[in-house]
């Protein structure tokens, strides 16, 4: 990779939301990230939730002189994935120069076959030949919410409310539509954030489908994926109430997505009747999928309860 693309590319990395206080894996894993994205850049920026230090969940990472090297933003958010919508507008807003935007979670605790893990994932921060890069992954484990969340939950609601983009995700051989390993260029990512709505949750997933184009059944930018490895949660997995909030923010938002994408469009030549119709076939489109989506989310509720034990 060419000393340009090295010194534009600005590298995100998300800290813990809960810290790594008393955990020495996730600890490496963070301060090995933040390594690997000095190779890229020489202050990294770390997002930081305010809730983490607050709760003096952070007070091992604040009080290490190695942050002084580092480019710390502390921001309130609901979640984990609004601290990334936080970190990119911090880029679009004061680094213009940026040609490249990566986001990489700080939280992973444990990985298989590490080796192979951490060399993919530093050809995945140095990947630029691309609009889109996502840094694919297997979830560890029979019970990691990751997997859980998209086996009974990501792929069927996909299935029913964009069945096209579903398999131009499988086009990808894309495991994991709801990635935390982002690298997009900065042009795409201004553009996705600028002319598109806006979530604070399930970024890559959102960004994918605003990256199809509905009516041609293509991609409009190009994409790659970069398969690093096996992770695995934090915890081995999480309770039946954390598995249901993921997969019901997915069922939203997928919903509302159609709709906003499916709306018809009335312009000067559309007749009202032709308008009254399409929009008739509109709502009866909806009411059906709706009633499949609710189908399929009652189903994961049964098998989640059934592996859970709950």
């Amino acid at each position: 990779m060419n000393a340009k693309i090295k010194t534009q590319a600005k590298p995100i990395i998300i800290f813990p939301y809960s810290g790594y206080e008393n955990n020495k894996k996730c600890e490496w894993y963070f301060w090995w990230t933040v390594d690997l994205c000095k190779t890229i850049d020489p202050r990294p920026i770390v997002v930081l939730p305010r809730d983490t230090v607050i709760k003096n969940q952070a007070a091992s990472f604040l009080n290490d002189a190695r942050t002084q090297t580092l480019e710390v933003i502390e921001t309130w958010s609901i979640d984990t994935c609004q601290t990334w919508l936080a970190g990119w507008g911090h880029i679009l807003d004061h680094y213009p120069e940026a040609n490249r935007i990566i986001t990489l979670p700080g939280d992973i605790e444990f990985v298989q076959e590490d080796r192979a893990f951490y060399e993919n994932l530093k050809q995945f921060v140095e990947s630029a030949n691309c609009d889109i890069a996502i840094g694919d992954f297997k979830a560890g484990g029979r019970s990691s919410a990751k997997g859980l969340v998209d086996t009974y939950g990501t792929y069927s609601l996909l299935a029913n409310w964009f069945p096209e983009f579903s398999k131009g995700i499988q086009s990808l051989r894309l495991i994991r539509p709801r990635s935390e390993f982002l690298n997009i260029k900065t042009s795409v990512m201004r553009e996705l954030l600028i002319h598109h709505r806006k979530f604070a949750t399930e970024q890559t997933l959102n960004f994918l489908i605003k990256s199809w184009n509905h009516s041609e059944a293509a991609w409009k930018y190009s994409l790659s994926v970069i398969l690093l490895g096996t992770v695995s949660d934090i915890k081995s997995f999480r309770d039946y109430s954390g598995c249901i909030d993921q997969i019901e923010r997915i069922e939203s938002m997928l919903s509302l997505l159609w709709r906003e994408i499916k709306e018809p469009k009335k312009t000067e030549t559309t007749a009202d009747k032709q308008f009254e119709a399409q929009y008739s076939e509109f709502t009866d489109e909806y009411d059906r999928l709706l009633t499949k989506s609710k189908g399929i989310m009652e189903t994961a509720r049964t098998t989640l309860r059934a592996l859970l034990g709950v």
